[in-house]
């Protein structure tokens, strides 16, 4: 191909000199009769030097024979050729050493992203070597003026050896500041033709792989907990991919020996300060560990047995029968989480094998001695958000539970923004998550939402989607300037870890007595979880039957919406509901409020259909106990008549008779709604993700 270009060139330059020769004077025209043949150069006129003149003769020197134009072109059209060789040489080898590169990190089709980046970050004077944490805790970035009491952090995780294997490339630049980042987001055209787009996101802060949990403990967490032993709640949220990094900031991965600052999480770093300052004020720790899937509450220190969400005569949220477990160590509070997470949902996607189906949250609440609450610090790890794109699967079990997702984050940034903006209307009952989280939202709340995100470009939709929630959640921030953060004078290094600070003047308090950390209401249950020396922790609090009696009598008075009334009355869900279809509509996502009502019906019918039939089964019990009755006393000398033993089973039948018309009554309502959900999911193309 090169070859026969230079032939092309060379040929013009050369018709391009006949035709400038042909136009010099002197020469001869051609003749009238004979065809224009091809013009050739007439002899330049040859002017003869002297000749040179002996040696020692003292003549004139000889002068150097002058180049032909002819000649002179031929040179530079010879220079030319070479130059473009060199060029192209050059450029294949720079082309040999990006395919060696992009082979050994992301293939060899993956040549043309990663030069692409690189270009963006040569451009941009993003540097290729994470740089760590320099600045203060993130609640004093805004200055005295700040009065948010929201902040949204990002963290992304290094890339791990199965993505190097798998030629995976990272696709994350961090900016200079920590508080905006950038996703090179790698796309294919219609022509083949390769392309990056580039996308920008601000936040308080953001975390690269260089920093470690105790990092994020400091500036993030611990400013918290000075709230809550004020008297305040305050609540973090770990939001993200599964395989993003959630585990490993809320948990740790637990190897001391790598040394790298994340072998405990926020669950241990957290509770050795709140244990600290509690027992140094002679307060008690208790936690409680629970997740919510599907609508329903289910408690893993209590092998997920189902809970209720109700409302007491103060207008507080209970979970009644939730156990509540009292700690005096980190190891405790690890060894509780390890067998929670056990019992944890879990399932395939389309993006993960093992993917989180709910919400798990961890509750650490500060006590006196009498019981009452001082504090209450809230740990929520977040189903993975690949789970909410997974609305449209064809998989009824996967489609409801993403849905289910998919409405509970969008109460959840509802909720977020009306906290922050001081809201009068807070729409905690969207969903069953912001109704536990009640606390999270009223009072004296502070909350953080730590989203973290996977590098590899194998990840980069599901991150774009998490960075996108996070930014929404952010960007209704009505009481922060703009510009806040980037104004923000950071200190060079971090400050020395503080002890979290203990409430106001406490009062002097004997300590806890094993009666007052053992005592609990209501019957023991059979199996405790065990502590590090195998031993059962002692049970704090446990609601009872009786209390759970209370609270639907108070709900019932108070005319609330309990756990019977039907999904679509919940003004605070349609509301949600509505709100998503608005933000959505721009995807052409029209009828998304009705798919996520159908998915909310279905799944308080299928509550209503277990419980009918669970009512039906007992009922028949007792029915069957009367039928092995009437038969003894038929069979007695002095029993009952025939006609007795006739009237009474009549009864009998006819009372299962309506117990089985009930059930089929509740199970015809679910496969009819089932359905409708079919037929919605059908014409919903595409599923907006909260």
């Amino acid at each position: 191909m090169d070859t026969e270009m230079e032939r092309a060139h060379i040929k013009g330059q050369l018709q391009g000199l006949r035709a400038a020769l042909r136009q010099q004077p002197g020469r001869r025209p051609s003749s009238p009769g004979r065809p224009q043949s091809p013009a050739r150069p007439s002899p330049a006129p040859v002017n003869r030097a002297p000749a040179a003149a002996a040696p020692g003769s003292g003549g004139p020197r000889s002068r150097p024979k002058d180049k032909s134009d002819c000649v002179t072109r031929v040179e530079e059209m010879k220079k030319q050729r070479e130059e473009r060789r060199r060029r192209a040489e050059e450029a294949k080898n720079k082309r040999a050493e990006e395919a060696k590169e992009a082979e050994s990190r992301g293939g060899i089709e993956s040549v043309d992203f990663l030069r692409k980046i690189r270009e963006y970050r040569q451009a941009h004077g993003l540097s290729e070597t994470p740089e760590p944490w320099e600045g203060s805790d993130i609640w004093d970035i805004g200055g005295a003026s700040d009065t948010s009491r929201i902040r949204v952090c990002v963290r992304k995780r290094p890339m791990l050896r199965v993505e190097q294997i798998a030629h995976d490339f990272d696709v994350i630049s961090s900016e200079a500041g920590h508080s905006s980042l950038v996703v090179h987001e790698p796309r294919t055209k219609v022509d083949m033709s390769k392309a990056v787009e580039n996308h920008r996101f601000v936040f308080d802060a953001v975390f690269n792989e260089a920093d470690s949990n105790e990092t994020i403990h400091i500036t993030a967490l611990r400013p918290m907990l000075q709230h809550v032993f004020s008297g305040g709640a305050a609540t973090i949220f770990a939001f993200g991919q599964t395989g993003s990094g959630k585990t490993c900031t809320m948990a740790g991965h637990g190897n001391l020996t790598l040394n790298d600052g994340n072998a405990n999480g926020l669950y241990a770093l957290a509770a050795q300060d709140v244990v600290d300052t509690a027992q140094a004020n002679r307060l008690i720790v208790g936690i409680s560990f629970f997740e919510v899937y599907r609508g329903q509450i289910l408690d893993l220190l209590g092998d997920r047995a189902k809970l209720e969400v109700l409302e007491d005569g103060k207008g507080r949220v209970q979970v009644v029968g939730l156990r509540e477990f009292a700690i005096e160590s980190a190891e405790e509070l690890l060894t509780l989480v390890k067998q929670a997470e056990e019992l944890r949902a879990v399932g395939a996607t389309s993006a993960n094998e093992q993917s989180s189906r709910s919400h798990a949250i961890l509750q650490v609440l500060i006590r006196d001695e009498s019981g009452r609450g001082v504090g209450k610090l809230s740990l929520v790890d977040l189903a993975g958000s690949e789970r909410a794109a997974d609305s449209s699967s064809k998989d009824r079990q996967t489609r409801i539970e993403g849905a289910e997702i998919n409405k509970s984050l969008l109460c959840l940034k509802e909720c977020i923004r009306s906290l922050d903006a001081d809201s009068t209307h807070i729409p905690f009952r969207g969903s069953k998550l912001t109704q536990v989280l009640r606390d999270s939202f009223v009072g004296r709340a502070k909350t953080t939402m730590i989203a973290t995100i996977s590098p590899g470009s194998s990840s980069a939709e599901n991150t774009l989607n998490t960075l996108r929630y996070a930014q929404r959640v952010k960007e209704f921030s009505v009481k922060r300037p703009p510009a806040a953060l980037a104004a923000a004078k950071r200190p060079s290094a971090l400050p020395p870890p503080a002890p979290p600070v203990a409430p106001p003047a406490p009062q002097p308090m004997p300590p806890a007595s094993a009666a007052a950390r053992g005592a609990h209401y209501g019957a023991p249950l059979q199996a405790l979880p065990t502590g590090p020396n195998g031993q059962p922790l002692q049970m704090v609090r446990q609601s009872t039957a009786e209390e759970l009696v209370a609270a639907k009598e108070q709900t019932s008075e108070r005319g609330d919406a309990g756990a019977d009334c039907d999904p679509s009355d919940d003004v605070d869900e349609l509301r949600a509901i509505e709100d998503l279809q608005k933000s959505m509509k721009r995807d052409g996502a029209e009828e998304v409020g009705s798919f996520f009502k159908s998915v909310a019906a279905v799944t308080r019918s299928e509550q209503h259909l277990v419980a009918a039939h669970k009512e039906s089964i007992e009922a028949n019990e007792q029915l069957i106990a009367q039928e092995k009755m009437l038969i003894e006393e038929l069979q007695e000398a002095d029993g009952c008549s025939l006609d007795e033993y006739a009237t009474a089973l009549e009864k009998v039948l006819l009372e299962k008779y309506k117990l089985c018309h009930r059930v089929q009554a509740r199970l015809d309502a679910l496969k009819k709604q089932l359905e409708d959900e079919e037929a919605l999911s059908a014409r919903v193309k595409q599923v907006p993700i909260y």
